[in-house]
Formats: C-alpha cells, structure tokens, sequence
C-alpha cells in the first residue's frame, strides 16, 4: 500500500511538471535603491485604448506585477474577463474600489518596461 502512495505522488509531481513544461513567459526585474519592479507574464495580453485596464488575456496566459510591496495578478476568468488580485503587503485589496486606481498605476509602469500588448506564446 505505501508503495502505490509513493507511486501516485510521483506521477502527480510528474504530471503537474508536464503541465508547465514547454510553456513560455517572461519576466522583469529592476532593484535598485531598495526599490522593487518586478513584471512576470506567459500568453497575450491587451490593454484597453486608454492604457487603464487589461481588455483581454489569452486563456493560458497571466499578468504578474510587483511594485515593492504592492502586488496585482490577473488572468483569464474563463469567461473570456479577466479576474484581478490586489495586495498592499498581506492585505487583499478590492478591484472595483480603490484598486482601479492601483491598476491603471501598475499598467502605465507595465507599458513602460514591457510595451503595449505583451506576447508571449
């Protein structure tokens, strides 16, 4: 019995490595002066024409942005959205109340290292 528990452990590890294996992404990364930007993405991703929001992410793809200890993830919701996750430090922070503000902040700056639409397949 343990040795099929220690079977099905390894084929778990193998197949959720061959999931990720092969897939493309890209990161960013300045430190400087104690100061953090750090910019992670796989898949294609569109911002809206004001440069405010995320129109569309490809259904693999995901947007990672740190800016020291403020944090904004988003990926593709399934539904053709995008769902978004905001932290200051631990602390989860809503999208739709003062966290559009930090989006369309963390954009500009993503639109400034990385470009316009990032591609990544």
């Amino acid at each position: 019995m343990e040795k099929s528990g220690i079977a099905i452990l390894v084929a778990g590890i193998a197949l959720l490595a061959a999931c990720s294996f092969g897939r493309k992404h890209t990161t960013i990364v300045e430190n400087t002066n104690n100061h953090l930007i750090k910019i992670e993405y796989a898949g294609h991703i569109a911002f809206n024409n004001d440069e405010t929001a995320i129109s569309s992410i490809s259904r693999d793809g995901y947007l990672e942005y740190q800016n020291d200890e403020r944090k904004l993830n988003a990926k593709n919701d399934g539904h053709g959205g995008v769902s978004y996750e905001l932290y200051e430090g631990y602390t989860k922070v809503n999208p739709d109340a003062g966290g559009k503000k930090f989006i369309a902040e963390a954009i500009k700056v993503i639109v400034q290292k990385a470009g316009h639409n990032l591609n990544m397949n």
